[in-house]
């Protein structure tokens, strides 16, 4: 009986040894696909951007839980004035070689309202001498021009870049990955115009965009304009 117990014990130490090194060895080869994706080169990482970014977004979801919650919304009326926005974000990507390599048309609008325009911009996306990935934002000359071609992108077609005028280099978006997740934000303070100070991130992976944004005193460090203490609205894709 002892021998065989002993032949049982030897073949069981065998068999964990053999499935411990068989984990180890299936967790090695998740962490060399992790890494592997992680360090995707730039290109790779620029593709796969305009390749998930397009698309039609909202924050419904996070504002039904906030007002759940108890949290204040900002309303398009100005009631919760300082709370989370209700915002409803279109992203279109364009074929436009004079304006960029890669152009993406920004529409937002608050509260279900398509006419309470937030935010309209063109962005162009690329590659420095870096090797890091910048987004430049391109504020529209005509504010009312180009207005609602989200449900008519037809309308860009013969956009020009004499329409757009670019934002300094400053106020770029640098681009980190960390693992399914871009993130895109100024650099610091860099983006300052006089005592004010200009901060916008962006965090994008695939159905989901989220954003914040505020302003600050450079003299003081004081906030002089945000929502939501400056935390992120997670937008989610709806189409």
């Amino acid at each position: 009986m002892k021998i065989l117990s002993q032949k049982f014990v030897c073949a069981f130490a065998v068999l964990v040894l053999f499935g411990s090194c068989k984990q180890k060895k299936k967790g090695a080869v998740e962490a060399k696909e992790v890494l592997e994706k992680v360090v995707a080169t730039p290109e790779e990482q620029l593709a796969e951007i305009m390749a998930i970014w397009p698309g039609k977004y909202n924050n419904d979801i996070q504002i039904a839980e906030l007002e759940k919650a108890g949290e204040k919304i900002w309303r398009f009326n100005g009631e919760g004035k300082g709370g989370y926005l209700e915002i409803e974000s279109h992203y279109i990507k364009l074929d436009n070689p004079e304006i960029g390599n890669n152009v993406l048309y920004v529409e937002e609008y608050r509260s279900h309202q398509p006419d309470s325009t937030y935010r309209q911009r063109i962005y162009t996306i690329d590659i420095d001498s870096t090797k890091k990935i910048r987004v430049k934002m391109w504020p529209f000359k005509d504010k009312k021009k180009y207005i609602g071609a989200w449900k008519n992108p037809a309308m860009l077609d013969s956009l020009t870049l004499e329409e757009i005028s670019a934002f300094p280099d400053i106020c770029d978006l640098l681009t980190t990955k960390e693992g399914e997740v871009y993130n895109m934000a100024m650099n610091g303070e860099d983006c300052a115009f006089g005592d004010r100070v200009f901060n916008y991130g962006v965090r994008l992976k695939d159905g989901t965009f989220s954003y914040h944004d505020k302003i600050t005193s450079l003299s003081t460090g004081k906030t002089i304009e945000t929502a939501a203490n400056f935390a992120y609205h997670n937008l989610n894709k709806i189409e």
